[in-house]
């Protein structure tokens, strides 16, 4: 069943955004002369002001509106074949190298709902999420602190150091009250659970909600939902601090993934995941479907009129999938790039100024008409006006 409309304009109603802009101050000593020296001839004076080398700023131009897929991965095996929850080590290091090749790179999904659309000139985002976590063979750590290479984050961490520009940007859900973890003593188990979650945390490898013990929603009623919701949110929180990492805390964000994308089905638990608050007063920011590429649905920029946090897409990322990108790439825009200036740093604060400076380069041929994305702000710009859409939000929060 779907959500209750007004469940969904409740849902949509929030987004708060800052803008500062920095001062600079300046001071000049002067030196006198002893008495008892002859006053030299005074040197002419240079009024000029000190040279200041020109500032730019590099914008993303999207000609056309852009669009990520979001690959849910869920378990990784030893050996092939591959199947839906369970992707071979080998696959997944031909899957990943197949999107480099195709020009993909992968992109945070914080960032990317914030507004931070921002992808390198000629490519296209990728945004990668992980489901059921956490099993032994998605991540554990060596001795020297990294993922083992038999893991399936272990691969990606290693591809990546091998190709740095493809990035390293994971949306992990977890389920923290339905297996175990490690060996030993329950407290030794926690402890080696803790100091993967800190690392991936430390490596942008983010943290949100898949309930606790992974249950069917639509079968839930709202108390369940909220419980389900609220103790893996306390299960995280509480590893931190056995750690002694709380620190990391104000990291986390109110996140939500549907197990097996079952949404509730009656109106008590659509309140309740829908107004779900987390234990750091957090209302719920984003709420996640999963489907299959036979239904290829990709993630829109939040400016865009369909997007809607309640019901956002991702798709299971087994073999069919990765093909079904690499092969019809050109269906989907690459960015392209605008060098914006010369212009102040203080002046690339302000987005009038910005507006105007994106105007002149459309109307002089030197940049494409579309959307301009910088490190603050989302503008739409064609060669008549250019008009602002979105602040981005400082620290990535959706």
């Amino acid at each position: 069943m779907r959500p209750n409309t007004l469940h969904i304009i409740a849902f949509l109603a929030m987004l708060t955004l800052s803008l500062g802009a920095p001062t600079a101050r300046s001071a000049q000593t002067t030196q006198r002369l002893p008495a008892s020296t002859p006053t030299p001839s005074p040197a002419p004076k240079d009024t000029a002001a000190p040279t200041q080398p020109p500032f730019y700023i590099t914008a993303t131009v999207w000609e056309s509106q852009p669009a990520a897929a979001i690959l849910t991965y869920h378990k990784f095996k030893t050996n092939r074949p591959s199947t839906y929850s369970l992707v071979s080590r080998l696959d997944f290091e031909e899957e990943l190298e197949n999107l480099y090749r195709s020009g993909y790179v992968s992109v945070s999904l914080e960032r990317w709902l914030a507004g931070d659309i921002r992808v390198p000139d000629g490519k296209r985002p990728v945004i990668f999420s992980m489901d059921d976590v956490f099993f032994r063979n998605q991540i554990t750590l060596t001795p020297d602190g990294d993922p083992a290479k038999n893991t399936g984050l272990g691969v990606a961490w290693d591809f990546y150091q091998r190709h740095p520009e493809f990035g390293f940007h994971w949306a992990l859900f977890a389920n923290l009250g339905d297996k175990p973890y490690g060996e030993g003593s329950m407290v030794e188990q926690d402890i080696q659970l803790a100091n993967v979650i800190v690392w991936c945390i430390e490596h942008d490898a983010m943290i949100y909600n898949h309930t606790f013990r992974h249950v069917n929603l639509k079968n839930t009623n709202g108390l369940g939902v909220t419980a389900e919701l609220r103790w893996n949110d306390e299960q995280l929180r509480k590893l931190l601090t056995l750690v002694h990492r709380a620190d990391l805390i104000p990291k986390l964000r109110n996140m939500v993934a549907l197990p097996g994308g079952r949404a509730p089905r009656w109106d008590d638990s659509q309140t309740a995941l829908y107004g779900y608050v987390d234990p750091d007063g957090r209302k719920v920011q984003a709420i996640f479907n999963i489907d299959y590429i036979t239904r290829p649905d990709f993630l829109k920029p939040p400016y865009a009129r369909k997007f809607n946090p309640a019901n956002l897409p991702r798709i299971v990322a087994n073999l069919e999938a990765i093909d079904y990108l690499v092969e019809n790439k050109d269906k989907y825009p690459a960015a392209k790039s605008c060098k914006i200036g010369p212009l102040s740093e203080s002046q690339s604060k302000y987005p009038s100024y910005l507006a105007r400076q994106i105007l002149d380069m459309i109307q002089s041929s030197e940049c494409p008409q579309g959307v301009y994305v910088t490190e603050q702000f989302v503008f739409s710009a064609s060669s008549e006006k250019v008009d602002l859409i979105q602040k981005i939000q400082a620290g990535g929060q959706p």
